[in-house]
C-alpha cells in the first residue's frame, strides 16, 4: 500500500502523476471528486507560488548579506571613532560617557591559585590508593593539580599531574610510610601545598 508523500516535492510530483493519468485515461476514471482540470490548476497555483517563495528567499539572501556587511562597515567605523574619542578625552574618561563608552579596563594580572582545600584518602586497596582533595577557596583559577609523594622522612618528590581533584596511585609497597600533598598551579605559578595525608598499606 502506498503512502501518502509528506514532502512538497513528494506532494507536487505524486499530483502531476495523477493529473496526467486521470488526463491519458478518462475512461478509466470518469469523475474525479476534484475534477482533472481543477487538481491541475491547484498543481500549477502551487508551483507558481514556489517559484515565487524561492526567489523570495534569494532576494532576502541578498538582502542580509548586504545587511551583513554593512553592519561590518558601520562597526570598523565605529571601532575607529571610538580609539580616536579614547585618545582624546584622555584621562578625562566622563568626556565618553556622553558617547556611551567608556575606556578598557586594565587586565587584572593572573594571581597563583591558593592552597588545596580537604586532602584526604578517597579509597584504597592493597597496593594502590586514591587521593582526593578540594580546589582552593582563594587565589587565581586552576589550571591543574601536582601531586607530590614522599616516603618516610625523604624529599618530597612529583607524583603525578591531574587535572582534577583526584588522583589514583598504583602498585604501592606494602608496609612503607607513604605522605603525600597537592599544590595548585596555573600559568602565574603555584599555591602553597595542601596539609599532608600519611598512607600506610
Amino acid at each position: 500500500m502506498s503512502r501518502f508523500p509528506k514532502t512538497e516535492a513528494e506532494i507536487a510530483a505524486l499530483a502531476a502523476l495523477v493529473v496526467e493519468g486521470f488526463t491519458k485515461a478518462p475512461e478509466y476514471f470518469p469523475t474525479p471528486p476534484v475534477p482533472t482540470a481543477d487538481l491541475k490548476a491547484k498543481l500549477e497555483a502551487f508551483q507558481a507560488s514556489a517559484a515565487a517563495a524561492a526567489e523570495a528567499e534569494r532576494i532576502a539572501m541578498e538582502r542580509h548579506d548586504d545587511k551583513d556587511d554593512k553592519l561590518e562597515d558601520l562597526a570598523e567605523s565605529l571601532r575607529v571613532d571610538l580609539k580616536y574619542a579614547e585618545y582624546a578625552a584622555g584621562k578625562d574618561t566622563e568626556k565618553l560617557t556622553g558617547l556611551g563608552w567608556s575606556p578598557r579596563r586594565e587586565a587584572t594580572p593572573l594571581q597563583p591559585p591558593g592552597e588545596v582545600r580537604e586532602i584526604e584518602l578517597a579509597d584504597e586497596g592493597s597496593t594502590w590508593v586514591v587521593i582526593r582533595w578540594k580546589a582552593p577557596a582563594t587565589g587565581g583559577p586552576v589550571a591543574a593539580y601536582r601531586v607530590e609523594r614522599k616516603q618516610d622522612a625523604g624529599e618530597w618528590q612529583d607524583a603525578a599531574i591531574s587535572m582534577n581533584t583526584e588522583a589514583r596511585f598504583n602498585d604501592l609497597p606494602p608496609g612503607v610510610e607513604l605522605n603525600f600533598r597537592v599544590l595548585a598551579m596555573n600559568r602565574a605559578g603555584m599555591g602553597q601545598p595542601s596539609a599532608t595525608i600519611t598512607v600506610v598499606l
